[in-house]
């Protein structure tokens, strides 16, 4: 008997090792528990370099740095971003928002006022990780494979497609969407073997909390049929179709939300630009490039232009992707009817999940983007997967081979992933990249150029002119590609004149300044409503004393936030209203301005350093210092307001601190005659002779044409 029982142990040994070849037992500890490490590992090798990257000028002033829900995480905020008729940015997310909310109630800002984008980084590659987890459990729980499951945890964990919706922050929406969704699919699949009511309800809580952070979720209601097809559920089946129904629902409904957000934001573009044929060529096109793209991701771009956005036409290949598309097609039945159950689910999952993305209704300026196939690409990962265990399990003699290829190609993923996360280190890498990559791409110019214009302002609170003026020249450049590229770009026009009209100021150029206002009236032409377009264009007009032009063209800009309960710039739109009052002499308009731009930015240096010039100009020399002493309190760099308190000083008797606050100003700018001059007549005032002309002579140096009456008068 001991003999019997010691064979039939052996015998039950050698049927689960002849069954661990093919498929590992999935419920190994050890194997799990060493997915688990190398999913993890890998992943985080990849996608490392996000760790270190800054918050970029694609969306992410939107959605970090501007975004007026993330600083204030409270219940009417929360209860704002959950309303159904709440759009940002062109979705509906608002576990998307509050999850960003949670990120900078964890990191904060900087001495400097910045925000930390470790956090939010971080939280990303986090949850890809995750993710790649969950993908990892649901195919092991779905088919039983371990090889397969691992393969494709792999993949997915390391796969170069998926840099853009790991490491650039506004994609928190992409990964965190998928988060539920993989957890949900997974609840599903135990809910067919299980049957319990806790975990279907669990299921379609965490579907609803997918929709709850995007649109892009509601694929699901599909996916769940999919399985119900791989696992033999009976699809005609009256109680199957009615647990199909809460699904459906909610995927009708957040998906009649998402169109309604997109045409707020006018992301959807008139289908009937293109024809059903030329759409037609466009889906085919963009599904091809996904699977391009899945097998050898290199050439990525963040954004892939459509290729005549002018005139709505589509090159002749784009037609010819319409032949291959057919082909995977006609595959795909020829695979449903042969019984191939894994590999026709591969491909049916990811068409699925990419269908609604192909843009058969055009939303956006690109006809494809990779954050798309996040989801989409584990059902291309399953069927590559499927490949290489067949051949495993076929061709054992192979075996090494296969596996040293598999290999090599997951490290290939990994390293092309982990250099792919360096290009989207900041604003300059990705949109220098993307203009080399899709030089059409109107919206890349537009933001490389908005980059270089922010990097020109920096220059300037950093005293470096010159490097300034180039800066603003090669943003105009590339407004001007964006221009060339798509000639009704209201914003690329507006951005353009911003360019021009500071580049005007630095030179002192009234041509450029005045080809400003020409790209304000085109930017207003396409937008009557765009009140930073009249505010600038009113900027350019006082920068040319054409005054009482600049004053209405304010008037109509504070109107407009005004009627829009836009608030946020109105103290600098006071501001500005202000010294275009206080250049034509209305002194009381002037100081009413400040007074209300006070109100809605009240530490704001320069605006007590306009209301001190203003009290000076009146004669309110006691007012005018006060001002001065808090603008000066503000901002200790303020030149302007040590110029305009000196003035007060010396009209005040205050002679010695007239001259600390005139040394103060010319060490602050050293270059501006003007000063020189006013500081060389209370140096003669003061009996300083010789002083007094050598500030003359400096001012004469630095081309003040009054320096020579001066120096005749006072230095010979």
């Amino acid at each position: 008997m001991k003999r019997v029982k010691k064979a039939a142990k052996l015998s039950s040994k050698k049927q689960n090792i002849k069954v661990s070849e093919n498929k590992i037992s999935f419920s190994s500890k050890k194997a799990t528990f060493f997915a688990v490490i190398i999913i993890s590992a890998l992943s985080f090798f990849s996608y490392y370099p996000s760790l270190d990257n800054e918050i970029t000028s694609w969306d992410d002033e939107f959605y970090i740095t501007n975004n007026p829900y993330l600083k204030t995480l409270n219940s009417e905020n929360i209860a704002k971003v959950f309303n159904t008729e709440t759009y940002y940015m062109g979705n509906y997310h608002p576990l998307s928002m509050v999850s960003l909310s949670i990120d900078y109630a964890i990191s904060g800002e900087t001495e400097k006022g910045e925000i930390n984008p470790f956090t939010f980084h971080f939280t990303n590659l986090f949850l890809h990780i995750l993710i790649s987890l969950l993908v990892f459990w649901f195919v092991l729980l779905l088919f039983k494979n371990f090889n397969l499951a691992l393969i494709v945890g792999l993949l997915f964990g390391v796969h170069t497609i998926h840099v853009e919706s790991v490491a650039w922050i506004s994609e928190r929406k992409d990964v965190l969407y998928s988060f539920f969704f993989m957890a949900s699919l997974i609840t599903y699949v135990k809910y067919t073997e299980k049957k319990s009511a806790f975990l279907y309800s669990l299921s379609l809580f965490l579907f609803l909390l997918s929709l709850f952070s995007k649109g892009q979720a509601v694929s699901l209601a599909i996916t769940i049929i999919l399985i119900d097809w791989f696992k033999n559920r009976t699809l005609t089946d009256i109680k199957l179709i009615v647990e199909k129904i809460p699904f459906l629902a909610l995927a009708i409904f957040f998906g009649l939300i998402a169109i309604g957000a997109q045409k707020e934001s006018d992301a959807l573009i008139d289908e009937q630009a293109y024809s059903l044929i030329q759409r037609t060529g466009i889906a085919s096109y963009a599904f091809m490039q996904y699977i391009f793209k899945l097998i050898l991701p290199v050439n990525l771009s963040a954004i892939y232009p459509y290729p005549d956005i002018i005139n709505q036409k589509i090159p002749s290949f784009y037609y010819l992707m319409i032949l291959p598309t057919l082909g995977i097609l006609a595959i795909f039945i020829w695979l449903l009817k042969k019984k191939k159950k894994i590999l026709f689910f591969g491909i049916a999952f990811f068409i699925i999940n990419i269908f609604l993305l192909l843009q058969f209704i055009p939303v956006g300026s690109a006809t494809h983007a990779d954050r798309y196939a996040y989801i989409p690409s584990i059902g291309f990962f399953i069927l590559l997967s499927a490949f290489i265990v067949k051949i495993l399990k076929e061709k054992p003699k192979a075996k090494n081979v296969v596996f040293i290829i598999t290999g090599i190609y997951i490290v290939l993923l990994s390293i092309l992933s982990f250099q792919r996360c360096n290009i989207w280190k900041n604003s300059e890498t990705l949109w220098t990249d993307t203009t080399e990559k899709s030089p059409k791409s109107v919206v890349a110019w537009n933001n490389l150029g908005s980059f270089k214009d922010k990097q020109a302002k920096i220059s300037i609170e950093q005293s470096k002119n010159e490097r300034s003026k180039v800066l603003r020249a090669e943003a105009i450049v590339c407004f001007s590609k964006a221009i060339e590229g798509k000639p009704d770009y209201r914003n690329a026009y507006y951005n353009r004149g911003v360019s021009e009209l500071e580049l005007g100021k630095i030179n002192n150029d009234s041509v450029l300044i005045k080809k400003s206002i020409k790209d304000f009236d085109f930017a207003l032409a396409q937008d009557g409503q765009f009140a930073d377009a009249y505010h600038n264009r009113g900027n350019a007009k006082a920068e040319l004393w054409q005054l009482e032009s600049a004053i209405k063209d304010y008037n109509i800009a504070i109107d407009i936030k005004l009627s829009r309960n836009l608030l946020g710039e109105l103290g600098t739109y006071y501001s500005n209203r202000g010294v275009a009052k206080g250049k034509s002499r209305d002194l009381k308009g002037a100081i009413k301005d400040f007074d209300y731009a006070l109100k809605y930015n009240p530490e704001e240096p320069s605006v007590y350093s306009n209301l001190g010039r203003a009290y000076l100009l009146t004669g309110d020399i006691k007012n005018a210092i006060s001002f001065l002493d808090k603008s000066i309190k503000l901002d200790p760099k303020s030149f302007s307001a040590y110029l305009n308190r000196a003035s007060a000083k010396q009209r005040n008797k205050d002679l010695n601190g007239a001259l600390l606050d005139f040394n103060m100003a010319i060490k602050l700018n050293p270059n501006m005659a003007n000063i020189y001059i006013s500081r060389g007549i209370l140096l003669k005032s003061l009996g300083k002779k010789f002083d007094a002309c050598s500030d003359f002579k400096f001012a004469k140096k630095l081309g003040d044409l009054s320096a020579d009456a001066l120096i005749i008068n006072y230095c010979k």
